[in-house]
């Protein structure tokens, strides 16, 4: 190759290179499971949100599994005491079958106050099956609260919620789901259907939420939504939910979330940087030309 013609070569290699690379990137995104092929919790449920003292609890647990499966361990805890020890506490083996699988426990919450605090509290089941070091163990969350019989409840404490019960009862109920970052966090990824009110902006803005409605509040990661739920029990709405996790949770389980952002502009393609190439190259084929007939 001519000593002149190779740097115009070069050149055009690497704008092609370049071109080409940032035309090709993809975004990465977490691909879950195949869920159809392993087991699942679907879902931990309780017969209600709110309790009082001296209640009975029913907790309902509903396990997917793809087929047969034995030995299963089942495990349910949680509302832990003043004593710091949980006073749901069950554990059974259980044997699955193809579909779902649902299991109920009965429980009664102490009538004194002095065994357990008001406020929000966590049940939790686990799933364990297998053998030896290739045991799985399947997790699952539900809130509830507990307040003193005879007072308003949710002037006392909005309930915490995991994300998964937060995507059942954004598809089976009828909420407001509230986003309270800011508008460029927003525009940038959220959950589909979600109302912007930044947390700086909400104490002015209650009005235009429905207080009839349960209203479902989340944020990147979980503090901005609890400060926004205390603000919306301070201004009288009476069922609250904050996402523990926030949208970072909600995406580490591959939930889908949307976009507004203005798209950039896209980079050329390939026939673009081709031509581009091209054009230098004939460009200094001719000034070549013109250097010779001096």
């Amino acid at each position: 190759m001519n000593n002149k013609i190779f740097p115009v070569a070069v050149t055009a290699l690497v704008m092609l290179s370049a071109f080409a690379g940032a035309g090709m990137q993809n975004a990465s995104a977490y691909n879950p499971a195949d869920a159809d092929n392993a087991i699942k919790i679907v879902p931990l449920s309780t017969d209600k949100d709110v309790y009082h003292l001296g209640e009975n609890m029913e907790i309902v647990l509903v396990v997917h599994s793809p087929g047969n499966v034995s030995n299963v361990l089942i495990e349910v805890s949680g509302l832990k005491g003043r004593h710091g020890l949980d006073l749901i506490s069950f554990s059974r083996e259980a044997n699955l079958t193809s579909g779902e699988n649902k299991m109920t426990f009965s429980s009664r919450i102490p009538s004194c106050g002095c065994a357990v605090s008001y406020g929000n509290y966590f049940i939790n089941a686990s799933v364990a099956y297998g053998h030896g070091d290739e045991v799985v163990i399947v997790n699952a969350t539900h809130s509830i609260v507990l307040t003193r019989r005879g007072q308003i409840t949710y002037q006392i404490t909005y309930a915490n919620i995991t994300g998964e019960v937060a995507k059942r009862m954004i598809e089976s109920e009828d909420v407001t789901l509230l986003d309270v970052r800011t508008e460029e966090e927003y525009h940038t990824a959220h959950i589909e259907g979600a109302t912007l009110i930044p947390v700086a902006e909400l104490s002015n803005r209650t009005e235009e939420l429905n207080k009839s409605k349960k209203i479902v509040v989340y944020c990147r990661s979980g503090h901005r939504s609890a400060i926004a739920s205390g603000i919306l029990i301070e201004h009288g709405f009476e069922e609250v939910y904050n996402v523990l996790g926030g949208i970072n949770a909600w995406e580490e389980r591959g939930y889908p979330v949307v976009s507004t952002a203005t798209p950039t502009p896209e980079q050329p393609g390939f026939e673009t940087v081709l031509a581009i190439a091209a054009l230098f190259a004939v460009a200094y084929l001719i000034n070549r030309r013109k250097v010779s007939f001096k």
